[in-house]
């Protein structure tokens, strides 16, 4: 019996090495190649996951891998952005981990929190600045749509980043609670898409809705 836990820990542990570097991975690619801008959106699901999930020892552990990787990623092949150097290799490995253990810690004691971690990654972003990467991370894996254009206009590629990073939060929160109730063991199947359908128009349509529904007429004012 012990022996099938410590397998099944060791294949858990691979499957977050392998999420990871396949993320850090997809970061530098949309950094780098103007077809895949749109994963600058969903690479850092992991990283997020990984926050949520673990103990805060083993995501910074995590982060810290997620970070040698792209800074590999960056440095060699065709994807040359930094400098093969030890202090490349030790920003890019430190910041994240540190992000994530303080992060980790935060969603044990509050909840995971999309705006605490989007306001967190800011951090990030000021803290590798001495590697002198033009826009960042994250910022620099989109090629400035309009909305993006505006928030740069208005805060600089600093909101823009912190945007990035709010919405990877909010879309594995949304996952979460979609396949939550896609695997409801006491729910029938119908039902199960039924409420996957609820849940995303409550989130994203019903503040439309009330908004563009119409009033209903006032009755003259009693004396």
């Amino acid at each position: 019996m012990a022996d099938k836990q410590g397998w099944k820990r060791l294949g858990a542990g691979a499957l977050w090495v392998l999420a990871l570097t396949v993320a850090a991975l997809l970061m530098t690619f949309a950094q780098h190649t103007p077809e895949a801008r749109w994963l600058g959106w969903v690479t850092l699901l992991p990283l997020f996951f990984a926050i949520r999930e673990l103990s805060p020892s083993r995501a910074a552990l995590g982060a810290g891998w997620w970070g040698l990787c792209l800074c590999l990623f960056s440095s060699i092949g065709p994807f040359h952005s930094l400098p093969f150097a030890p202090r490349s290799f030790a920003f890019l490995a430190c910041v994240p981990a540190l992000y994530a253990f303080l992060g980790a810690l935060q969603t044990r004691r509050v909840g995971f929190s999309p705006l605490i971690l989007g306001l967190g990654w800011v951090g990030v972003e000021l803290a590798l600045q001495p590697l002198a990467m033009r826009h960042g991370l994250l910022a620099s894996t989109q090629d400035g749509g309009l909305a993006l254009r505006v928030l740069g206009f208005v805060g600089g590629w600093f909101l823009v980043s912190f945007f990035i990073a709010y919405v990877n939060a909010s879309l594995l929160e949304m996952l979460t609670v979609a396949c939550g109730m896609i695997l409801a063991e006491d729910r029938p199947a119908y039902e199960r898409l039924r409420l996957v359908r609820v849940i995303i128009r409550e989130l994203y349509l019903a503040d439309c809705t009330h908004c563009l529904r119409p009033m209903a007429p006032r009755p003259p004012p009693a004396f």
